[in-house]
């Protein structure tokens, strides 16, 4: 039998991390009496706006945003958004248009000591988002909340941040896009839920996206997203930051494509035997319980 795994920096800076999370629960549950008292919260879900913020305040004022999101947007992330009971969120799942391999990672950046990597990278590729196809922006967005809520499951999305990469070959604004969808997303994204956006990285952007892009994150996006976000034309570009040999072929690296279909059997079967953590359930239950 092989040796127990060597603890690296990154181990030790999550187990601190999680420690500290852990102290900070009781008295974030405190803070949030009011606001929790007729709620079932598991300490699994209120933990990632502590690992998003070790600041109790902070923190409760972040959980307390979600709760008002959640309220004001019925239906897009509540307790029906499951595999097991949705066929258009698994039809557009399968389409491949976002994809979060779990393990794929980002690299340690050697000249940010504080930058230990391992963040969580989720792929797009707009040009399999087909709307002629009846799915909504509702359909669109919900599988975009689903994937977002098996990451928030890995502790790196709220302490790290998420590395965004999108590969914009083909990408046509009539059949893959609808301004809806960007409004609904980080609307959500920015304020409310306990995650960190570290990087978005866009490849192969055709010339009209820089214009179509410059309009909606001056509208959507802090200055300090916007300030995130770069334009490259080769993964070479980033090859300090992510291993090419680890992404798919069909966004230029030399890996075999994720198997969406296997990953959303598992979390089919996590749904039904109750070993999902999931989001959904915090604040108001859907109406029709």
């Amino acid at each position: 039998m092989s040796s127990s795994p060597t603890t690296t920096a990154t181990d030790k800076n999550d187990e601190t991390t999680s420690s500290l999370s852990s102290q900070l629960l009781p008295l974030l549950r405190a803070e949030l009496a009011s606001e929790l008292d007729a709620v079932a919260v598991t300490d699994e879900q209120l933990v990632p706006f502590l690992r998003w913020k070790p600041n109790v305040p902070r923190a409760a004022q972040r959980v307390r945003a979600f709760l008002s999101w959640k309220r004001d947007n019925p239906h897009l992330f509540d307790e029906t958004l499951r595999l097991s009971q949705d066929d258009p969120l698994c039809r557009v799942l399968a389409s491949r248009f976002i994809v979060a391999p779990p393990g794929l990672t980002t690299k340690p950046n050697h000249r940010n000591n504080n930058d230990k990597g391992g963040s969580p990278v989720l792929i797009g590729r707009l040009r399999n988002n087909d709307l002629r196809d009846g799915r909504t922006v509702d359909d669109v967005c919900r599988a975009l909340f689903y994937t977002l809520d098996r990451l928030l499951e890995t502790p790196a999305s709220s302490e790290q941040g998420i590395v965004i990469l999108h590969d914009l070959r083909r990408f046509s604004p009539s059949k893959n896009a609808d301004l809806g969808i960007p409004k609904t997303l980080f609307g959500a994204l920015f304020g409310h839920f306990p995650v960190r956006i570290k990087a978005i990285y866009l490849l192969n952007a055709p010339f009209f996206f820089h214009a179509f892009f410059q309009m909606m994150s001056t509208l959507l996006f802090p200055a300090k997203v916007k300030a995130r976000c770069k334009f490259i034309k080769s993964l070479k570009e980033i090859e300090d930051v992510v291993d090419i040999d680890l992404l798919p072929q069909d966004v230029c690296g030399n890996a075999d494509e994720f198997d969406v279909e296997a990953w959303m059997e598992e979390q089919k079967q996590r749904e039904l035997n109750g070993t999902l953590v999931t989001m959904t359930t915090i604040g108001p239950r859907s109406s029709n319980e």
